[in-house]
């Protein structure tokens, strides 16, 4: 269970099936199965030292006693090795976990009674050791109607090579001579109840553990980050998918966004080489430009004290005689302020070649009369784009994509004006050093924060290889754990509402 665990929050996982697109794919191969197993079972090893055994009992017959119940209590786990394990993908159903040569030591309390006439019964303690054990199953995973992913055991087998006890305390000397007897009583009852107790394991308390994952990631105080899947894991005989939704959601209004995730291709060699990969669509960056868009914080005020000095401009109407007159006119000497403010989300288009972003919106010109009091000349419709360059980066303990823009150009047109006519066109110049100044840094701020890929604490990239393709980047990439100290819930990392609230330059 613990191997199937580390496997799970790695990942991020009924035979419901949702037609859905996921926005964030991931793939785990032979290989990262591999680690995972390395790594994991020296995990499994050390909680199974503490695990509660169940009390076993059964009956047998021994030479001069006859027949007597037996019982074996207070169990403890004294030494418990393997020798081989494997963890395996199986084709259309899940994970098939098996370990070989298994040892294991313990202590107990035993007691019995016979079955005559006249009662005879007896106690101790005993040591009981198994070598040659044998454990096999194969585990079904799905996911349920909210996303969460869900475990079901298909099949178990467990098979004790050898048991042997030794008794201590009452007529141990007597008892020890027929312990062979007891023993095999004991190893067909322990084969029985092993696998029993496994499939309640994963059937019962697996899954009412993996329910309650929380599948909303907080991002802000009015933003979260959906992580549910968006069907069962897929399977093959080489590596495990699952697929998730990955979509931001405004919390004071939760709706859909008006755009779906786009399509993602079949798998590709460099993903075989590696133990993970990771698709991540510009469908999760629209969505999250679709959040901010709805919380009202995507605007800005441009001020004169944000505009590096310059002898040939200011931000005030003496600066606009020729292409706004009526303004200069209207209000000579006037200082400006100037409202940037998205109009519709901003979005991303990733290609093979280029990441392609346009933000829609406007930009609102304001005279300040004076102290006090500020009216509203003139509004320019400003449709902004430019490039972005994606990459990985580390942030502490988490693995993030960064993005980096660079400004191409804004196309112009007048949306109002109460200052007469104003020559739109003659705008470019402005807008494009606003743009470069202002507007781009403010961007590659927040693009350096970046998106979060989400991993556990304790998992580390090596060697990660970033690409890109029709509507995705992804990124292939070998892994390293380190068990956390902490056990604490892991927050991931993304640009807050809540920051961009606080920004003093945003209204």
């Amino acid at each position: 269970m613990a191997a199937l665990a580390l496997l799970f929050l790695v990942l991020c996982n009924s035979p419901v099936v949702f037609l859905v697109n996921p926005g964030f794919r991931t793939e785990i191969t032979q290989i990262g199965l591999d680690y995972v197993r390395q790594v994991g079972v020296p995990v499994l090893v050390n909680e199974l030292k503490s695990i509660s055994i169940p009390d076993q009992s059964g009956s047998a017959h021994v030479p001069v006693i006859g027949g007597i119940d037996y019982s074996f209590t207070n169990i403890r786990l004294t030494q418990f090795s393997i020798a081989s394990s494997a963890l395996k993908t199986v084709a259309s159903t899940g994970i098939e976990i098996s370990l070989a040569g298994v040892s294991i030591a313990a202590s107990a309390n035993w007691h019995y009674s016979n079955h005559g006439w006249i009662h005879i019964s007896d106690s101790g303690s005993a040591d009981v050791s198994a070598s040659d054990v044998s454990l096999t199953a194969v585990v079904n995973l799905g996911v349920d109607s909210s996303g969460h992913p869900t475990v079901s055991d298909k099949s178990c087998s467990f098979v004790i090579g050898n048991l042997d006890v030794h008794f201590h305390g009452g007529a141990s000397w007597l008892y020890n001579l027929f312990a062979d007897n007891i023993a095999d009583g004991l190893k067909g009852s322990m084969e029985k109840s092993v696998c029993s107790a496994a499939t309640n394991a994963i059937n019962t308390e697996a899954n009412k553990s993996l329910s309650t994952l929380p599948l909303l990631q907080k991002v802000s105080s009015d933003a979260e980050i959906n992580l549910a899947l968006t069907q069962p894991p897929i399977f093959n005989s080489t590596y495990m998918q699952t697929l998730h939704k990955c979509d931001f959601i405004y919390t004071p209004d939760p709706s859909d966004p008006p755009f779906q995730p786009p399509p993602l291709p079949p798998t590709n060699a460099i993903a075989s080489f590696s133990m993970l990969s990771v698709w991540i669509t510009d469908y999760v960056a629209n969505t999250a430009g679709f959040v901010y868009q709805k919380a009202g914080v995507l605007k800005i005020n441009i001020t004169q004290s944000m505009i590096p000095s310059n002898p040939l401009f200011s931000l005030d109407t003496n600066s606009f005689k020729e292409f706004a007159p009526g303004l200069y006119s209207k209000y000579p000497n006037k200082a400006l302020q100037i409202l940037v403010n998205a109009t519709s989300a901003p979005y991303i288009n990733i290609t093979s070649s280029f990441i392609n972003f346009t933000a829609p919106g406007e930009a609102v010109f304001y005279v300040l009369v004076d102290n006090a009091t500020k009216v509203e000349a003139f509004t320019l419709g400003v449709v902004m784009r430019a490039t972005v360059r994606a990459a990985l980066a580390k942030s502490g303990t988490q693995e993030i994509v960064t993005a980096n823009a660079t400004y191409l150009k804004s196309d112009i047109s007048l949306v109002s004006t109460n200052v007469g006519d104003i020559k739109a066109a003659s705008f470019e110049v402005l807008v494009n050093f606003v743009s470069h100044i202002v507007l781009i840094p403010k961007l590659n701020k927040y693009g350096a924060t970046g998106f979060a890929v989400p991993v556990i604490d304790g998992v580390s990239f090596v060697n990660p290889v970033l690409m890109q393709g029709p509507g995705y980047v992804q990124i292939a990439t070998n892994v390293s754990y380190t068990p956390s100290v902490h056990q604490a819930e892991k927050q991931f990392r993304y640009v807050h509402l809540d920051e961009l609230k606080d920004e003093k330059e945003f209204v």
